[in-house]
């Protein structure tokens, strides 16, 4: 027996063993690496994540009450306003335009006519002039012969109709020729033209409706201006909300009241906000895609102090999450262990031999990040995050490094 236990059979044995140990690791299915999560209780809070811009509350956009040439601005953005008092903008009439060929000739034409009939009115005048001064003679005349007794009374009645009647063509005919000469005068500025250094009469200041700031100057530089057009935009960045346009299946899940996270403003924590309103109307906006989408904005109020959000200005952007909903202590996982199974949710978790076991669950409220579990887990299970064609139910997983 002990001759038999030779060298070399003892190496040849030991040999066959690894050989043995080698093909079992071999044909052993080797584990599949997975990333995991765990089943624990918390809170899950279930929001509605969209962009958001703050404003102003009451904005008011100033614009030019008349059409004329507007002076420069003298204002900035930042710049204080007092109401009725603060000069926004002086608008004083323009300079007339060119005139083209038909319109010269229309004019100078208009301008011959009445000087022709401005040298007729005055002719008229010196006629008239004289009709006066012989109806005047011929009625002191008369009266003269009516006093020594030589004419009837009604010959010095004629004289004096035809002296009243002299003096009245007389003034008719000198009003004739002032009117032609304000005709003449009136055609004659229709060839004023620009850079002839005529003056307009007057000029509109625009003066601020309320106190505040000045938040924009559309209008800065010195130019012509219709009626309408928006010179400054006044308010107080004191007085911040939000506007946010949400898809209109999210926004009926928001009531006014629901709590506001507001994130990604800039600051070194998140801001907390409340809804004010649901607007009742929705609009239409194409999307960047171009898909049509019904939108509806939600304005949003800041419940901290004003020194909480301090930098914040009119059109800043930021991220608003809206709470539709939030409890505590509920059984939850990450929202990538979750999966389709048919119809139902399912997951897989890790036993303590490290297989993979498929378990269907019924899912709750869910979030971005997490899933409510209502059954199917307990407190404490691993659940394989991402879980890949590989892993299937039975196999051996690893915790990924």
């Amino acid at each position: 027996m002990g001759g038999w236990l030779t060298g070399p059979r003892v190496l040849l044995a030991m040999l066959v063993m690894a050989v043995a140990v080698a093909i079992a690791v071999a044909l052993r299915d080797p584990a599949v690496s997975v990333e995991l999560g765990r089943a624990e209780r918390g809170t899950l809070m279930v929001t509605i994540d969209d962009l958001g811009e703050t404003r102003v509350t009451n904005l008011y956009v100033v614009s030019a009450p008349i059409t004329g040439q507007l002076l420069r601005v003298p204002l900035k953005p930042g710049a204080q306003v007092v109401p009725r008092e603060t000069l926004l903008g002086r608008i004083q009439p323009v300079e007339p335009g060119p005139l083209d060929a038909r319109a010269y000739a229309q004019a100078t034409a208009e301008i011959r006519s009445l000087q022709a009939q401005l040298a007729a009115s005055q002719s008229r005048v010196s006629e008239a002039r004289a009709e006066q001064v012989l109806a005047e003679r011929e009625y002191g005349r008369a009266s003269d012969l009516a006093n020594r007794g030589f004419v009837s009374r009604a010959n010095v009645d004629r004289a004096r109709a035809a002296r009243d009647r002299s003096r009245a063509a007389f003034a008719e005919a000198s009003q004739m020729v002032a009117a032609t000469s304000q005709n003449l005068q009136a055609a004659r500025a229709s060839l004023l033209v620009a850079g002839t250094k005529a003056k307009g009469a007057g000029a509109v200041e625009v003066t601020s409706p309320v106190a505040g700031f000045v938040l924009r100057v559309p209008q800065e530089s010195e130019r012509v201006v219709v009626a309408g057009t928006p010179l400054v935009e006044v308010g107080d960045p004191e007085r911040l909300e939000i506007i946010t346009d949400l898809l209109s299946a999210d926004a009926v899940r928001v009531r006014p009241g629901a709590n506001v996270l507001i994130e990604d403003w800039g600051g070194d924590r998140p801001l907390t906000g409340r809804v004010r309103l649901v607007e009742p109307y929705g609009f239409t906006k194409i999307s960047a895609l171009g898909v049509e989408e019904q939108r509806v904005n939600v304005i949003i109020d800041f419940a901290e102090k004003r020194a909480a959000w301090l930098r914040l200005g009119h059109g800043y952007r930021a991220t608003v999450r809206i709470v539709t909903s939030s409890a505590r202590n509920v059984l939850k996982v990450p929202i990538s262990a979750l999966f389709r199974s048919g119809r139902e949710w399912s997951v897989f978790v890790v036993d303590a031999g490290g297989r993979a076991r498929l378990k269907g669950i019924k899912a709750g409220r869910m979030n971005d990040e997490d899933a409510e579990i209502v059954s199917g887990l307990t407190a404490g299970e691993r659940v394989i995050l991402h879980p890949s064609d590989k892993v299937e139910d039975g196999i051996r997983v690893k915790q990924r490094d």
